[in-house]
């Protein structure tokens, strides 16, 4: 049990981290995220430059943190998602951390649209951001499963 655990939470704390990268890349390059971080002019006051040194050396070990604490949650569940499948098991985990982690998250998007001011809130931030976390949890769910049915 032990070693299956531990197994898990390697695959899931890496299948989190690689997929946070390719899903930012994707928002970046091709959805326009880039526009709202500094040192754009059309910069959110309150985000920090995703290029600044210090910045950087918090991004692995946030979304480890992150990864970690997604196999918590999600282990006492893995034998039913895994018998589900790569694509029934990977949307069971996409779901659950799309709508938990973001969506009805507290500070997530749902709050975004309650507390933040309308005329200075950015939707299209909203909308990148929604894509971005919706791409990386569609492709980070099933390789949790393949990879876990792989390695168990």
């Amino acid at each position: 049990m032990v070693k299956s655990f531990f197994k898990f939470l390697l695959i899931v704390v890496i299948a989190q981290i690689i997929t946070y990268y390719f899903a930012g890349i994707i928002a970046q390059l091709v959805l326009g995220a880039n526009q709202f971080y500094p040192p754009y002019p059309t910069a959110i006051s309150y985000l920090r430059d995703p290029h600044d040194p210090g910045l950087q050396l918090w991004i692995l070990p946030a979304q480890a943190l992150r990864g970690l604490l997604f196999a918590f949650v999600l282990f006492p569940f893995r034998k039913q998602i895994v018998e589900w499948g790569v694509w029934r098991g990977g949307l069971a985990i996409a779901g659950f951390v799309f709508v938990a982690g973001y969506v009805a998250a507290s500070g997530g998007m749902i709050e975004h649209f309650v507390y933040f001011k309308a005329a200075d809130y950015p939707v299209k931030f909203a909308m990148i951001t929604f894509v971005e976390i919706l791409i990386q949890t569609l492709i980070m769910g099933p390789a949790i499963v393949y990879f876990d049915r792989r390695f168990q």
